[in-house]
């Protein structure tokens, strides 16, 4: 059976308009660690949600398999933490980062690339909240990646255009993913209601014209080797969300350096 926060991203990310259970996800996420961490009340859900009538919550729990109410909810989602957290724990034993590097086919040495992902782990350390922009597939690969940081206390979600409260700020790193930079391209052209020039942001792309200078829109780019092979991006994303599961995990979570 999946995990409760499993669960909940799987509507979150696939939500198609802003109701009562998208601000109850959306609500989860931004305050997971406080719901780890104290006795919330279902007033304080419903007030901080911004849920328009609680039958709605409810009735969204007990989709979820939670038939007797929000303090028997936040209890379940506490325990399903901490076994995703000792998967994790098992799946982490013996695995190094600077292996996975050695083993990708990449257009850099070993030691630049592992630089990247260090910077790219310290960026999302000492951001609030982490936004990912890109198409359907290469978000739908993000998921655990996603799952995981969130587990580790980390505010991550996917960009819907209808969140009425969607706006950027310096507290906020933004990745976007697009083997050709379109995806980017087209987010800023179009939203630049939310003030993306606020925040922090990676672009993870084949198309080498990002990497230069006068061509750079992004703060960072990691450049993955190909151009605009969806099918070969695909596969290097895997690798590289793999790549940052691991080295947060050890580097921020566990402390190990």
């Amino acid at each position: 059976m999946d995990a409760l926060l499993s669960r909940i991203l799987k509507y979150l990310n696939g939500a198609l308009f802003c109701d009562d259970y998208y601000r109850f996800c959306t609500y989860l996420v931004d305050h997971y660690l406080e719901l780890l961490e104290r006795e919330v009340t279902q007033e304080e859900v419903v007030r901080g949600a911004k849920i328009q009538d609680e039958q709605h919550m409810l009735d969204f729990m007990h989709r979820l398999t939670c038939t007797t109410g929000w303090e028997a909810f936040q209890k379940i989602l506490i325990q399903h933490h901490m076994v995703r957290l000792d998967q994790i724990r098992g799946r982490m034993v013996g695995l190094r980062a600077k292996d996975i590097v050695a083993e990708m086919k990449k257009d850099v040495s070993d030691e630049e690339m592992l630089a990247h992902v260090s910077m790219i782990c310290e960026e999302i350390d000492r951001h609030e909240r982490i936004v990912l922009i890109g198409a359907l597939y290469p978000m739908s690969i993000a998921v655990e990646f996603q799952t995981d940081l969130i587990i580790f206390g980390k505010n991550v979600v996917q960009f819907h255009s209808f969140d009425p409260d969607m706006e950027f700020s310096e507290k906020d790193l933004v990745i976007f993913i697009s083997a050709t930079g379109r995806a980017m391209n087209g987010f800023l052209a179009s939203r630049g209601d939310l003030h993306p020039e606020r925040a922090h942001s990676l672009l993870i792309t084949q198309n080498p014209v990002y990497t230069m200078e006068e061509h750079k829109v992004s703060d960072h780019v990691l450049k993955l080797p190909g151009r605009f092979d969806g099918l070969r991006f695909n596969q290097q994303l895997m690798q590289i969300f793999d790549l940052l599961r691991i080295k947060y995990y050890q580097q921020y979570y566990l402390g190990d350096g």
